[in-house]
């Protein structure tokens, strides 16, 4: 479900740093009073979904991307990962993406979908379960590594993920 509007203040937080800019020139770029930037930033407003979709087209910032798109998604997409047991230098994150990625597969080839849903056993629901854990697992890190690479190399994940859409087409996966 995407949400209208949610406490902001740690993606702007990260915004105003990784961009090196202040309150006063975010408010400028997004059409809002310096005082409205100062109160998301403080979690003493929501941000509003014009605002964060108005942010995504004039910053080109991934953390930032993921850390409001998964806040706006209600928590469909991956979070930034940045707990004590993640190191941000890309080897690091290069190596957790592929052990995770490495865990889903390695569920996947365990299990048989052959089997209709609704003939499967409650222990087989289960084992289907944990392997959409690893899905979800392997996404997270994939996803980090996405932004962390895109971020370190300068690369922008708006034009890439605009690229890929003729892609996409060309192979019948969208339309």
């Amino acid at each position: 479900m995407i949400k209208d509007s949610v406490y902001a203040g740690g993606a702007i937080q990260t915004l105003l740093q990784e961009e090196e800019i202040e309150g006063v020139q975010l408010a400028l770029d997004l059409n809002v009073s310096p005082q409205l930037v100062s109160h998301m930033k403080n979690d003493r407003r929501k941000m509003q979904k014009d605002i964060a979709q108005q942010s995504l087209k004039v910053y080109d910032n991934p953390i930032y991307a993921m850390e409001i798109i998964h806040e706006f998604s209600g928590g469909y997409t991956s979070p930034v990962l940045n707990g004590k047991a993640i190191d941000d230098h890309r080897l690091a994150v290069e190596q957790f993406a592929f052990m995770e990625v490495e865990e889903a597969v390695e569920t996947l080839k365990r299990i048989n979908f052959i089997k209709p849903p609704d003939e499967t056993t409650k222990d087989e629901q289960e084992r289907i379960a944990q392997a959409i854990d690893e899905i979800i697992d392997a996404e997270a890190g994939l996803s980090y590594l996405k932004a962390i690479l895109a971020k370190e190399y300068n690369i922008s994940l708006k034009d890439r993920m605009k690229k890929r859409h003729p892609v996409w087409k060309a192979r019948g996966w969208i339309q």
